[in-house]
């Protein structure tokens, strides 16, 4: 039974930060996308998202299990998919974003960014899109890559519209959908102690030592938890 795996990228970057990720899933025979998500709102960016997750699907032809990875910002479009539509969700250093279901909530995302290392890191045009400064991104996102692979991403990041993150979710796909979260234990971006509480509100969850991005410096070990979720 193949399965079927599609990917969110967070804040600044775009599918290429998958592609180490992509090639250890697709060496294990999983099909897999990347989905390109830089729109002006979540709205409008879950959509997007959805509507890759259906096209997976209908490529299995519904013979496999459809898991959706979000990183970081990314967590908030893989929950807003149809839980119909997808079995598991891997949450990767993300926003676990909480609801209007009456339910135990994570904390808010405000509280999630470790404010005196991301804010001073980026600069804001007046179009309402934000950048990370050149030179910050690599203490900010990438502290355990290697010197080029720093360089190589720098050049990659794009200008993002941050005011997007608090969306209002009826009832996040999460609540119903098995959700593995991996905690990155050295973030410097999100803090460790939010992505525990988030961790302790889903069904599993995998510590990671390292960065804010390991599908780029641990593709491998991210490649093996999401096999896992999706069940090979």
């Amino acid at each position: 039974m193949t399965a079927g795996v599609v990917l969110a990228h967070g804040a600044f970057h775009g599918p290429w930060c998958w592609e180490r990720v992509q090639e250890c899933l697709g060496d294990m025979g999983i099909a897999v996308h990347a989905s390109d998500l830089c729109r002006p709102t979540t709205a409008e960016d879950i959509a997007a998202f959805q509507a890759d997750v259906n096209g997976m699907r209908d490529h299995l032809g519904g013979q496999g299990p459809v898991v959706a990875v979000g990183h970081s910002l990314g967590g908030l479009s893989i929950s807003g998919l149809d839980p119909a539509t997808v079995d598991h969700l891997v949450y990767l250093a993300a926003i676990l974003p909480g609801d209007e279901s009456g339910e135990a909530n994570p904390p808010d995302v405000a509280e999630a960014v470790i404010a005196e290392n991301f804010f001073p890191a980026l600069e804001h045009g007046e179009d309402g899109y934000s950048s990370v400064k050149p030179g910050a991104a690599g203490d900010l996102f990438y502290h355990d890559c290697t010197p080029e692979d720093i360089a190589w991403a720098e050049s990659l990041l794009r200008p993002q519209r941050l005011g997007q993150a608090p969306y209002s979710f009826a009832r996040a796909a999460w609540r119903d959908v098995e959700s593995t979260y991996i905690v990155c234990a050295d973030d410097r971006t999100l803090t460790a102690e939010f992505q525990r509480t988030c961790a302790g509100l889903v069904g599993s969850s995998v510590v990671m030592e390292g960065s804010h991005s390991p599908m780029l410096a641990q593709p491998e070990a991210v490649a093996a938890v999401i096999a896992r979720a999706a069940g090979q």
